[in-house]
């Protein structure tokens, strides 16, 4: 049975009516009249009687267990090739370290309105919506710099490149490359269309290239990068969905915008640009100047939210996104050469997973296999400064020997919601690739109001991760890397010592104030996230499931 667009549309009114007390009804109207061609082709094509429909009562409802994960022939998805080489040894970095940028969640609002209602109730703030009271006056009017409510104004992105020279001491010409793991478009979900999605991708890569001095981004593509908001479907789903919902109307114009724009900046060459379109997965592999590879995967492929992912969810790799990764770090892995990850949706390492289990099963085994190869994974998407840690045989056992390797989930630009805005910087051992620091700076919007008066934002130094998390240099060595081991220290650290937990769950909101303690069903989550890259371990350590729309 296929349900028509325009069947959907017309009971929206009614179907929306009902949900009031669970959702504006302004955004369901919205959601369901951008998203019935989608819901209409996907619904059908599920197996909404098996494990399909069980994953999705799961995440959507909360209101059935989650299947576990299939069982993984490991030898066959290795091409044979099981046996790990020879651990590697970590040295020590003999050279001046690169520096490498790393900015995520933009999430520019081309939409902001200074002196619009700041403080909002209910949806994004910040912006005039056709359905707003504007005769009520304004409680709190927005500054051109933005809210703790309110996405990412032009005058803060354009303040974030000015400043990054500045409040690094580092020239533009001091960095060898940037990272960017994605969401470019507002969060206003129900009042997207393609072409504003198209326009705010494009603007913002344009700003980033105007503002970066020549330096080189390595972007990935965030949930919010697509239209309708996560609804990413794949080539391979041809057979069971109407054209009006297939691959070729999803997907293939913004991959073959974005990818077009990545190769004109000079951030990727035809060929890695390419592979955007050609794959029908939004992934690529590129190589840096120094030597470093770089893989992008497309999360969608994982993401909770996307309708489409549910069809065969709980099967081995239905889109083939994992087969590539494996065939790509397989080559690596004969070349010795360094990888670098980076993808949007975390797996883990988190207070909440919104990541389809039997995906991120096996992507937990991917890294645990090749985590010579993989010096690290690189996230965003939660808004918050968060990190997880992979360990050897699933994570069967915890320690700083079985440590694989490490998650780092980025910070956002954007403040949504009750986050200060954040950007950091990589020192990184130019032969071995592995990370010597994190350094993380920070904006604090409580002083929108001082910013305005002075014309600029005002960003400031927050943390090292090397001198935070090992105050007293006893973990690591003078020039060692940030190992896995390390990192499995540090969670030990913020398990066992408030004050180090208490800085934790302090720089994940990169110091919004007022601080507040987590209750302890939320720092159960917090502890659970830091040593669970994927849902299936996560959901062994807490016991139960986790709340999944926090973030969208």
């Amino acid at each position: 049975m296929k349900f028509q667009q325009e069947t959907l549309s017309d009971i929206a009114n009614t179907f929306c009516s009902t949900l009031q007390a669970l959702i504006p009804l302004p955004i369901c109207i919205g959601l369901l009249n951008i998203a019935s061609t989608d819901i209409g082709g996907v619904f059908p094509a599920m197996d909404m009687l098996g494990v399909d429909g069980q994953t999705l009562c799961a995440f959507m409802f909360g209101t059935c267990n989650l299947p576990p994960p299939p069982k993984l022939d490991l030898n066959t998805l290795f091409k044979g090739k099981m046996e790990k080489p020879c651990p590697r040894a970590f040295s020590t970095c003999k050279r001046e370290p690169l520096k490498v940028l790393h900015i995520s969640d933009y999430h520019l609002d081309m939409r902001f309105v200074a002196g619009s209602e700041a403080n909002c109730a209910g949806q994004l703030c910040c912006r005039v919506f056709p359905y707003t009271n504007l005769s009520a006056p304004i409680q709190e009017p927005a500054s051109i710099f933005g809210n703790y409510l309110c996405d990412t104004p032009e005058a803060v992105g354009r303040s974030l490149f000015q400043n990054v020279p500045k409040v690094t001491g580092y020239g533009w010409e001091d960095f060898s490359f940037g990272l960017f793991t994605g969401d470019l478009v507002s969060h206003d979900l129900w009042e997207l269309t393609e072409p504003y999605a198209l326009a705010e991708e494009l603007v913002s890569y344009q700003q980033f290239f105007d503002g970066m001095g020549g330096v080189k981004m390595y972007p990935t593509l965030g949930n919010h990068d697509t239209f309708p908001h996560a609804f990413t479907a794949f080539p391979n789903q041809s057979q069971v969905l109407p054209a009006n919902a297939s691959y070729g109307v999803q997907q293939e114009w913004n991959y073959g915008n974005v990818s077009a724009a990545w190769e004109n900046y000079g951030w990727l060459n035809a060929s890695e640009a390419s592979t955007v379109v050609t794959s029908g997965l939004g992934i690529y592999r590129a190589v840096t100047p120094e030597g470093l590879v770089i893989i992008s995967l497309n999360s969608d492929v994982w993401y909770y939210f996307n309708l489409y992912a549910y069809i065969g969810s709980n099967t081995v790799d239905p889109t083939g996104t994992f087969g590539i990764l494996i065939d790509y770090l397989l080559e690596a892995e004969e070349e010795n050469k360094a990888v670098w990850l980076i993808q949007h949706v975390n797996t883990g390492g988190s207070t909440d997973y919104e990541a389809l289990p039997a995906a991120t099963d096996l992507f937990y085994q991917i890294v645990d296999r090749f985590n010579n190869t993989i010096r690290a994974t690189f996230f965003g998407h939660t808004h918050a400064d968060e990190l997880g840690v992979f360990y050897t045989n699933n994570g069967t056992v915890q320690n700083a020997q079985t440590a694989a390797s490490v998650a780092y989930i980025m910070p956002s630009i954007t403040t949504y919601t009750n986050l200060n805005a954040g950007f950091r910087y990589y020192l990184v051992d130019p032969e071995s690739f592995d990370i010597m620091d994190s350094v993380n700076f920070y904006a604090n919007v409580s002083n929108t109001n001082e910013w305005a008066k002075n014309g600029d934002v005002t960003w400031e130094f927050e943390y090292s991760a090397r001198d935070t998390y090992d105050p007293e240099h006893k973990l690591l060595a003078e020039n060692e890397p940030l190992s896995a081991a390390f990192w499995h220290q540090v969670t030990e650290q913020i398990h066992t010592n408030q004050t180090m937990y208490e800085t934790y769950i302090d720089l994940r909101t990169k110091k919004f104030r007022p601080f507040t303690l987590e209750t302890p069903a939320k720092k159960n989550l917090t502890l659970c996230g830091l040593r669970s890259m994927s849902v299936p371990l996560f959901e062994q350590c807490l016991g139960s499931m986790a709340s999944t729309t926090s973030f969208l």
